[in-house]
Parts: structure tokens; sequence; C-alpha cells
């Protein structure tokens, strides 16, 4: 895949961009607020995808030095991603009814407005390679995502009826015949715990802040905008239909017994790669510490790495 031979590229070329950098920067620290839509992205038939969001909190380690950017941590991620499921109709062929004349039918379900909502709690490691120049920053790489907690809740409204050769119209609404209106039906459960990777960038704008003068660090603050998308699928590959539903008519019996819902990840029904996408907005704070300077040409008349202003701007001396 191209996405993997790009992150480790990035990451083969690691050691080369530090000592190219002359060992010069600074230890820091941070701390980012991220937040956006979350949803599914993929060929996803007989569903639509639904727009939904979350939110990450993250702290860890960054090395700055004079243009070269390196960042990893620890971050906890809360998201909400949904699907809309397409209406649908589930058959029981040549059934038989006791109560009529002329006793085989077929015996239909009808689902109408299902959702599929995901909630997924997850532990990130990002390991990301970057730049600074001037007011402007950027980070490309890749976040571990590590699932903590992913649950599901699907809800629907069903209906069932009877269709008899000698009516025109199918039957509905008949309870003595198992025939049923609008039952709305809701299931949650967890589902699998799944390790995924995600390519991530994120670019935006840097305002350096008032730092010690006696431990010459600065501080600065970030905005910028960031995409995540999962590189791996987020289906979990099952046999279990959509719809579990009793599979012989009863005369006089509760037909909504039996019926239970699989969500959509979790069924046959996703027969296309589904990759979780998560963009928006991330804040952070960097605090760095004393900053080391050394010389590119010592000799007289020949400016040094202090000349230059700290932090921001790269010089060609």
């Amino acid at each position: 895949m191209k996405n993997k031979h790009l992150i480790v590229a990035l990451f083969a070329l690691l050691p080369l961009t530090v000592a190219a950098d002359n060992n010069l920067g600074a230890h820091g620290f941070v701390v980012w607020a991220n937040g956006g839509i979350s949803n599914y992205i993929g060929s996803t038939p007989g569903a639509k995808m639904g727009i939904g969001g979350g939110g990450a909190l993250g702290l860890g380690y960054e090395w700055r030095g004079t243009a070269f950017l390196l960042q990893t941590g620890l971050a906890g991620k809360y998201a909400q991603s949904g699907l809309r499921i397409n209406d649908a109709t589930y058959l029981l062929p040549d059934q038989i009814d006791p109560q009529a004349v002329d006793g085989r039918f077929d015996y239909q379900y009808i689902q109408k407005n299902r959702q599929d909502q995901y909630t997924t709690i997850t532990a990130q490691i990002p390991l990301m390679v970057g730049a600074h120049i001037n007011r402007f920053y950027f980070l490309a790489g890749a976040k571990i995502n590590l699932n903590v907690i992913n649950s599901y809740k699907a809800n629907a409204t069903y209906s069932a009826v009877g269709i008899y050769k000698e009516f025109i119209d199918p039957l509905a609404n008949m309870p003595n015949h198992g025939f049923f209106t609008d039952y709305a039906l809701s299931t949650s459960d967890k589902t699998a715990m799944k390790v995924n990777v995600a390519g991530s960038f994120e670019l935006g704008g840097e305002i350096p802040l008032v730092g010690s003068a006696r431990s010459e660090a600065e501080n600065y603050f970030r905005i910028g905008v960031f995409a995540d998308m999962n590189i791996l699928d987020d289906r979990m590959k099952s046999d279990k239909p959509m719809l579990s539903y009793p599979q012989q008519y009863a005369s006089n019996a509760d037909m909504t017994a039996g019926l239970k819902m699989v969500d959509y990840l979790s069924s046959n029904a996703a027969t296309s790669p589904v990759r979780n996408l998560f963009a928006g907005i991330k804040l952070t704070f960097v605090i760095t510490s004393g900053i080391k300077y050394g010389c590119v040409m010592c000799q007289s008349g020949y400016p040094t790495r202090r000349d230059r202003r700290r932090g921001s701007r790269v010089m060609i001396y």
C-alpha cells in the first residue's frame, strides 16, 4: 500500500534529518486538543455514510530543531460515527396460515429508518515528523489506534405483512395473524476491539510566546487543521446477517420476539473496505527547554546560530 510505504520512508529518513539539523534545537513538552468530524469512508452497499464527531486530548514530547520537528506522545480520543441503512425487506416464502382458506402465503418483514451509531474510545500513539518555517508548521506520519472501548447502537422500525395470492394488497396490522406495524427495535452491544493505524497530516501556524530569559526557552501556541485516515479496514468481516428473525411462521405468535439486529460493520452486508476519517481543528501548546546554539562558520565576520532569530526562520549562511 502506498500509504504504508510513505510512512516507512518518513521514519527511515528520521536519523538523517536529525543529523542534518546539526543536533541544534530544543526538547519540548506538548499538550494538544483537537476535534471535528468523524465518519466512515468507503463503498457501503445498502448503507449511506452519516457524519458524527469527536475529540481528543493528548500530551507528549517534541524535538524542535533549526527547521525540523519530531513529535510523539499519547492521546485519548472519543468519537461517534454513524451509518444510515437503506430500507429493506426480508421474506419468508411459502408459509402456511391455518386460519386462511388457501393457507399458503409469503410472510414479509419490512425495515425502515435504520441507523447504526458507533462509539469508540481510543488510545492514540502519534509518530510524526515535519518542519517549521517562519510562522508556519506541518507534521505528517502515523498514529497507532488502540481501541479501548468499541460499541454500537442500532435503531429501526419494523413491520410485517402477509402476501396472499387471492388478495391484491398485502394483509397488514392483524396481530391475530402475526402481522404488525411500526415495531420500534433498539439493540446495543460491544463490538470486537481492533488495532488500526491512521495516516495523519497536520498544517497550521504558530505564535511564539514569551519564555524564560534564564533558560533561553521559547513557548509556542499552534492552531492548525488535521486529518487522520485509517489505513486498515474497519470491518469485522463476519457472516452474520444484519437482521436475525424467525425462520418459520407461527399463527397467533409474537413474530417480533425473534428480531435481533447486528451492526453493519460486523455483518455480511459490509462487502467493501470501510475506513474511518477524523478531521478538524487542532490546538497545541509547546513548552521548550533551553535552546542549544552552535556555529555554522565561526571565523571572524561570519554569523553564528545565535545571531538568527530563534525558533522559526530558516536562514542559509
